[in-house]
């Protein structure tokens, strides 16, 4: 499903996959396919999977796809989260993977916010009040450095290009910029989303997930907390 937002706008220089150009300088967000490494003996040989039976080859999908190679699909697959293996799914990589030889080797920082969430933040808000003229310009501000200049007539929002932003296309934008940065599940609570059905979830029957439990430490440090409605006990 996130692969599918991504691949709304074909020319997004994120979906190239992953790959170290080298001099601390890499592309593309998502690792898919084969994935070649040079060994010990210098040869160039495929990652497999994790019992070591089959080489990886990662697919846009989830099933039990075993061997067969990326361009096949199994004729009756089952698609549901407990029903893959090690091909299903694309991988990512948010934040660099460095080499031996690279100084940034040792790096583990992890972005708390960026300015990019305070111009979204700004842009939703705009969107809110009926401008989504300013609201366009301004996520177009970050959106420019994902798309080829010569792109930008189709994947800049109005009127600076001819894509249409609204509240669902707003949601799917928070998406693509944000992706796995921790911060989707308030997205869909704030778009009245968090709640609703998808691939393999069916509807809430009630609203109580859309605030965590209190974990039972928490619960046993202090007896006069009580669970959050909804959950055991």
């Amino acid at each position: 499903m996130p692969i599918a937002r991504f691949k709304d706008y074909p020319s997004d220089v994120r979906l190239k996959k992953y790959t170290n150009l080298g001099n601390n300088k890499r592309e593309g967000l998502f690792v898919y396919g084969k994935i070649a490494y040079t060994d010990d003996n210098g040869n160039t040989t495929y990652l497999k999977d994790h019992n070591g039976r089959y080489t990886l080859d990662l697919r846009d999908a989830v099933g039990k796809f075993g061997a067969t190679d990326g361009d096949k699909w199994l004729a009756n697959a089952d698609s549901r989260l407990e029903n893959g293996d090690d091909n299903s799914g694309w991988m990512f990589v948010k934040y660099p993977l460095y080499a031996d030889d690279e100084t940034g080797q040792l790096e583990s920082d992890y972005c708390e916010i960026r300015l990019p969430e305070i111009i979204y933040s700004l842009a939703e808000c705009k969107l809110r009040q009926g401008d989504a003229t300013t609201a366009a310009r301004l996520l177009n501000e970050v959106r420019k450095r994902n798309y080829p200049s010569t792109s930008w007539n189709t994947a800049l929002y109005a009127p600076e290009g001819t894509a249409v932003l609204d509240m669902k296309e707003m949601l799917n934008e928070w998406g693509r910029e944000f992706f796995a940065e921790g911060r989707r599940r308030i997205d869909l609570i704030r778009f009245d989303k968090f709640l609703n059905a998808w691939w393999d979830k069916d509807a809430d029957i009630d609203n109580h997930t859309l605030i965590f439990p209190l974990h039972r430490d928490i619960l046993g440090a202090n007896k006069h907390l009580k669970q959050n409605p909804g959950y055991d006990k």
